[in-house]
């Protein structure tokens, strides 16, 4: 009889373990996570991501339904997610209450198969603080051919491109200065009609841009009319530029389709010096293609750099200063797997850091206005209108240390607009 009673138990076990065997090869179908703030909850929804095979049958069981949801949560940013509630495959949304959340949540839909490795869905951050006052900004005039544009920190000086068609299909970008009385230019000056995108220095006296007809770096004076240029041997490859504070330097970041690089050149002329070695781009961990920003004490440039790990699988595009020095990078804001923290500005005061963010719907690429505290860490989302989407097109511009300039899309139309913190 013992032995009968430990044949069963040994059987049982087996099949237990046999149960809990988890094949690799089936894939089983994701899910898409989305969170609207409603009513004093977050209302989390997701749908399924069907795969399209050309081949027949789908290589790897890549349409398996999934049987049951995890949802996963954190209060934190990189806070550690907790199991909130399993819900069955026919279940695809769930309240969770702001109360006791605090002001931020993060949240992530597992989907579950017996004998299949769990798949993750895209991890989401929403918040629940009150709607920012926002209003369209006129500062760059009323073309809708209007890109670009910075303005001093005061907001008594703009500049902008606007694109002209020279022939059928050919565009150029002037260059424009303006002064500004209630926001609104009332002296436009064309400061260079093959101009690219300017940059302010902080005494608002220069504009540096990327010259439209050489490997250059042109700066204009805002005082005299005249400008000056300083060759740079890859100015085809500038994608950020900013000045120090000093008006000494001008930090840019040289990109091609192998590797990236930043650097640094005296506004007098000279030689660039490298301030990082060569990012290589097939390491996907490298400098993108966005705008830079020095920070107002001197002590930091920040960029936008995507990093990777575990063999490429997992990806973030995070924000990192480095060294004007040159020793490199000096620290980075983590972010979660698949999130994407992009062109970032420093306030005037040092003390914040604006940045679009696609870590609101990652899934569907679509950007949101952060504000990121420098000393602690922390992220906000500045909250706008439901129909205002923030465009990545263009880098936020501080008015100020509480006022931000922004490009967005309002009901398919683009446009800029100012929002106070």
């Amino acid at each position: 009889m013992k032995r009968f009673l430990f044949f069963l138990v040994s059987l049982s076990f087996w099949v237990a373990c046999k149960e809990e065997a988890v094949d690799p090869s089936v894939r089983v179908r994701p899910v898409r996570l989305k969170i609207v703030v409603k009513d004093g909850v977050y209302k989390l929804n997701w749908e399924e991501i069907r795969f399209i095979c050309i081949t027949s049958p789908c290589p790897g069981d890549a349409d398996v339904e999934a049987e049951a949801y995890e949802v996963h949560i954190a209060t934190e940013e990189l806070g550690e997610f907790q199991i909130f509630r399993t819900l069955s495959a026919d279940q695809k949304s769930v309240d969770v209450p702001l109360v006791g959340r605090k002001e931020q949540l993060v949240a992530r839909i597992v989907s579950k198969v017996k004998g299949a490795p769990p798949v993750n869905s895209n991890t989401v951050m929403a918040t629940n603080g009150s709607l920012s006052q926002s209003a369209h900004y006129p500062g760059f005039g009323d073309s809708e051919y209007v890109i670009g544009g910075d303005v001093t920190p005061d907001g008594k000086r703009a500049s902008y491109n606007e694109l002209i068609q020279e022939k059928p299909g050919e565009y150029t970008a002037r260059l424009y200065w303006a002064e500004l009385e209630n926001e609104r230019p009332v002296t436009a000056k064309l400061a260079d009609r093959l101009g690219g995108i300017a940059q302010f220095s902080t005494d608002g006296k220069q504009l540096a841009y990327i010259s439209g007809t050489g490997n250059e770096i042109s700066i204009y004076n805002i005082a005299s009319g005249q400008k000056r240029t300083i060759p740079v041997g890859n100015a085809g490859g500038i994608y950020g530029l900013d000045w120090s504070p000093d008006g000494k330097w001008l930090a840019f970041t040289t990109v091609s389709d192998v590797e990236t690089r930043l650097w640094k050149i005296a506004a007098s002329g000279g030689s660039p010096v490298p301030l990082t070695p060569p990012m290589p781009v097939r390491e996907a961990n490298y400098i993108r293609q966005t705008d830079i920003s020095w920070s107002p004490d001197g002590q930091s440039i920040a960029a936008s750099r995507i990093r990777s790990e575990a063999g490429q699988k997992l990806w973030r595009v995070a924000v990192s200063l480095y060294s004007p020095e040159g020793s490199g990078e000096i620290k980075y804001f983590e972010t979660q797997p698949g999130w994407i923290d992009t062109n970032p500005t420093f306030s005037p005061d040092g003390k914040q850091l604006a940045f679009l963010s696609t870590r609101t719907d990652s899934s569907a690429m679509s950007y949101s206005l952060w504000v990121r505290n420098v000393a602690t860490g922390k992220a906000r989302r500045i909250e706008l209108l439901p129909d205002l989407i923030p465009s990545v097109d263009y880098v936020p511009r501080w008015v100020g240390n509480e006022r931000l300039i922004f490009m967005a899309t309002q009901r398919g139309k683009k446009g800029y607009f100012s929002v106070f913190l």
